[in-house]
C-alpha cells in the first residue's frame, strides 16, 4: 500500500478520487429512501471524483505510453515491452484493473446525473459504492515504488493473452451497470445486455487463442486472476440473454418460450454454445505425451490408429534483447504424407544486469487438419541437441471456431427486440 507523502499525481489523484467517493457513497446511503432528484452538492461530488480518478487512469496511462518510469509496470513486468503491452497493466493486474474499473463507473454516474431523467439516488449511490470499492482495492494492492517483478506476466507474452483480461474488463462493468440499473428500478435493454455477451465471449476466444499459442496449461490464470473466471463470465452473460434467467437475476417480464420465439439466429447461438462445451471437453481429454527426440532421428507416434512422424533436424542457440533463446527444427510428418517445419522455441529471460527471471517463455507449434492437430512445445535440449518435446493431439479443433463463427452469427437474431416491447394486439 503506497503513503500518501511518497504519492505522485497518479497516486494523489487516486487518494482524492477515494476521499471524495467515500463521501459521495455515504452522502448516498443516508439519502437511499430519497426520491427526490440529485442535488446540485451531489453533481459537484460526482464530477469532481470522477475528475481525480481520470486523472489518476491518465497519469499511469500517460508514463506507460511514453516509456517513464510507472510502478504498476515495474512492479509487474521486468523485461523491456512494447507501449501496447505496457499500457496493458491497466487491465491485466489487480490495481490497474481496479482503477479502470472505478473510472468507468464514476464517469457513468457523471453522465447519468448530467441526465436527470436517467438518475435516481439508489441507482447513483450504488455505482458511487462499487466505485468506492474498486478504489480501495487498486489503492491498498497498489504496489510500492521499490517493487520490481521476477515472473513474465502472460499479458505481455502475445497480444490475444493481453485482450483477453481487456474484453472481461468491459464485460464486468457493463454488468455492474445493469445491477445498479435495476437497483434503481430501470431494466436494461436487450442491446446491452448482448454487447455484455459479445465482450465475453471475445475474452473466452481471445483466452483459448493465448493458450494455444504459448506454453501455459489449464490452471494458469489469464482473466481476473482465475483460471476458470473468462468461462464463467461467458456463461452468466450467456444465460441472461434468455428471458427466463433475467426473470429469476434481473426480475424482468418473462414469457413463455414458444416455437416462434426459435429464430435460426437463437438456434445457432445455441449450436454454437454446444460445439464450444465439446471443444473444451476435447481439450481436457486431448491426449498428451513427452518425448525425447535425438538429434537426427525421427521418432514415430501412433493415435487413433494414425501414425505421425517426428524428426530431429538441429537445435538452435542465440542471443536476443534480455533473452537466451533455444529452438528446435522439428519436421513433422502427417498420416497423409505431408511434411512440415516447425520451429518451437524457449526464452529465458534475464535483466540488463544479468539476473535470470523465475519462468521461461515456451511458444508452440501447431500442424493438422480440421479433424486433428498435433501441437508440439519445446521443454528444452542438452548438450548433445537431445530436445525433449511436450506433444499434445487434439481431436476435432474445427469445433472451437466453428462454435464462435455461429454465435457471432446470431448477435443479429438477438438484438431483436423482446416479445415483451411489441404492441399488445401482436
Amino acid at each position: 500500500m503506497s503513503w500518501i507523502a511518497d504519492a505522485g499525481i497518479a497516486s494523489l489523484a487516486l487518494w482524492i478520487a477515494v476521499i471524495l467517493t467515500g463521501i459521495l457513497a455515504g452522502t448516498f446511503a443516508i439519502r437511499w429512501s430519497d426520491s427526490r432528484p440529485i442535488d446540485r452538492l451531489s453533481e459537484k461530488l460526482i464530477f469532481s471524483a470522477a475528475a481525480a480518478g481520470v486523472v489518476a487512469l491518465f497519469a499511469h496511462a500517460g508514463a506507460l505510453l511514453g516509456g517513464g518510469t510507472d510502478a504498476l509496470y515495474t512492479a509487474n513486468v521486468p523485461i523491456p515491452v512494447n507501449s501496447g503491452f505496457r499500457l496493458a497493466v491497466l487491465w491485466a493486474t489487480l490495481p490497474g484493473a481496479a482503477l479502470s474499473l472505478a473510472v468507468i463507473l464514476l464517469v457513468r454516474a457523471a453522465l447519468a446525473s448530467s441526465l436527470r431523467a436517467e438518475s435516481s439516488t439508489r441507482a447513483t449511490g450504488a455505482l458511487a459504492f462499487m466505485a468506492l470499492l474498486a478504489l480501495g482495492v487498486a489503492a491498498w494492492f497498489a504496489p510500492a515504488p521499490n517493487d520490481i517483478a521476477t515472473r513474465i506476466p502472460v499479458f505481455v507474452q502475445a497480444t490475444s493473452a493481453a485482450l483477453a483480461p481487456l474484453a472481461a474488463l468491459l464485460s464486468l462493468a457493463i454488468l455492474l451497470d445493469i445491477t445498479t440499473g435495476r437497483i434503481g428500478g430501470k431494466a436494461p435493454s436487450q442491446a446491452v445486455l448482448v454487447s455484455a455477451w459479445i465482450l465475453a465471449t471475445l475474452a473466452l476466444t481471445t483466452e483459448q487463442m493465448a493458450r494455444s499459442a504459448l506454453g501455459i496449461g489449464p490452471r494458469d490464470a489469464l482473466i481476473f486472476g482465475s483460471a476458470s473466471s473468462g468461462l464463467l463470465l461467458w456463461l452468466f452473460t450467456s444465460a441472461l440473454l434468455h428471458r427466463r434467467v433475467q426473470a429469476a437475476v434481473l426480475r424482468m417480464n418473462a414469457l413463455a418460450h414458444g416455437r416462434g420465439s426459435r429464430t435460426p439466429g437463437a438456434v445457432a447461438a445455441h449450436v454454437g454454445a454446444v460445439l464450444l462445451a465439446i471443444s473444451f471437453a476435447a481439450h481436457a481429454v486431448a491426449e498428451r505425451t513427452t518425448i525425447s527426440l535425438p538429434a537426427g532421428e525421427t521418432v514415430d507416434l501412433t493415435t487413433f490408429r494414425q501414425t505421425w512422424k517426428l524428426t530431429n533436424q538441429g537445435v538452435s542457440r542465440f542471443d536476443e534483447t534480455a533473452a537466451d533463446v533455444v529452438s528446435l527444427a522439428l519436421e513433422v510428418t502427417t498420416p497423409s504424407g505431408k511434411t512440415s517445419l516447425l520451429t518451437p522455441e524457449v526464452r529465458d529471460y534475464h535483466t540488463p544486469s544479468g539476473r535470470h527471471l523465475e519462468d521461461r517463455i515456451s511458444r508452440r507449434e501447431s500442424v493438422g487438419k480440421v479433424t486433428q492437430t498435433l501441437r508440439v512445445l519445446l521443454v528444452g535440449a542438452d548438450s548433445l541437441d537431445t530436445a525433449s518435446v511436450r506433444v499434445t493431439f487434439l481431436p476435432l479443433p474445427i469445433l472451437w471456431p466453428a462454435g464462435v463463427i455461429l454465435i457471432l452469427l446470431s448477435v443479429i437474431a438477438l438484438r431483436q427486440p423482446p416479445l415483451s416491447d411489441l404492441p399488445a394486439d401482436e
